[in-house]
């Protein structure tokens, strides 16, 4: 027996630098997978804007971009089913995530939409990244027990002042009093709506970690479900909306919105696996300020794409996000 403690105890001793070698080495897959995701969202998200400019329905649109996923992600599940190679979750996960998917696609996805349409990408963008970035730090710590660092402070900190220059520093058009009052009351409960749905997302995020690092959810079967429940819920309210006799709605789908469509469900998808990939290897509160990468990328295209007006408090804001990215991507000093 004591032969054997030793041995075992020999044993243990390599195993602990290999174990911190390679948590960071997880980490910093992490933080490139969620990188790469940020960057997918991007182009989904300009593609739903495109489609919102054109007047397409946003029921129908999240719906159809939702059964994109579900159509190639569900072949795949039943054919690693067959061959006896997935493993179902439990019940209790499929329950935790249906809650999550739900304030994702019902709470999130309605008014990040509405967002896009009233602020544009400009302000709507900062003032999400910013909401989902301090709830999902506080939940994080709250439920799963992860710290955020002092240097993760710091950036976070970098990012929220960054945020304030891009969510105030747009240049706003001169118009009567009277329209003013409107607007501000618009922008009001756009901006209040904005970060309700931070709020709905940095939920969804956290329960994807808490599934996804435990392995108690296949990759697949977690983006399957969500995107489904986005898809019911969106195909109701289109249903309610329009009726069952959609004939007509479906003839004024033009080829440049199928195009649309596809390119945003696939971007949407990939950005998806992604995802909850990267969550499996680095913290939640890590994952959604690599998420503020968004800002960069969403001010570009409104600038390039839609014509937003930018100034220097604007760019201002785009580089301290970009100097905040890098205090959370990169290790501090040993």
């Amino acid at each position: 027996m004591q032969n054997a403690e030793r041995r075992d105890n020999i044993e243990k001793k390599p195993l602990c630098a290999s174990t911190r070698d390679i948590a960071a080495k997880s980490s910093r897959l992490g933080v490139l997978l969620c990188l790469i995701s940020t960057t997918l969202f991007s182009f989904s998200n300009v593609f739903l804007r495109q489609l919102g400019a054109l007047g397409v329905s946003h029921s129908w649109t999240i719906c159809v971009k939702e059964i994109f996923t579900i159509s190639c992600l569900t072949p795949v599940i039943f054919f690693l089913a067959i061959r006896g190679k997935y493993q179902w979750p439990k019940l209790k996960w499929v329950g935790i995530i249906f809650f999550g998917g739900f304030c994702c696609q019902y709470i999130g996805a309605r008014l990040h939409l509405h967002a896009f349409a009233v602020l544009g990408l400009v302000v709507s963008v900062p003032l999400l990244q910013a909401s989902n970035m301090v709830f999902a730090a506080v939940l994080g710590r709250g439920f799963l027990g992860e710290r955020v660092g002092q240097r993760s402070r710091v950036a976070m900190f970098i990012m929220l002042v960054a945020m304030s220059f891009l969510v105030f520093g747009p240049n706003k058009p001169d118009t009567e009093q009277s329209t003013q009052t409107i607007a501000r009351n618009v922008l009001l409960l756009a901006g209040i709506g904005t970060v309700v749905a931070g709020f709905a997302y940095s939920i969804h995020v956290v329960l994807m970690r808490w599934a996804s690092n435990g392995r108690e959810m296949p990759i697949t079967f977690l983006a399957v479900q969500i995107t489904g429940i986005g898809a019911v819920i969106f195909g109701c309210e289109f249903l309610r909306d329009n009726g069952w006799q959609i004939s007509a709605f479906w003839k004024d789908i033009t080829p440049q919105v199928w195009r649309l469509i596809v390119l945003t469900g696939f971007f949407n998808m990939a950005a998806f696996l992604f995802q909850i990939t990267g969550l499996r290897y680095t913290m939640v509160a890590r994952a959604q300020m690599i998420g503020v990468a968004q800002i960069v990328i969403g001010t570009l295209f409104g600038v390039f794409f839609f014509q937003e007006l930018t100034n220097a408090m604007i760019w201002l804001g785009v580089s301290l996000t970009v100097l905040g990215i890098y205090f959370v991507s990169t290790p501090g000093k040993k």
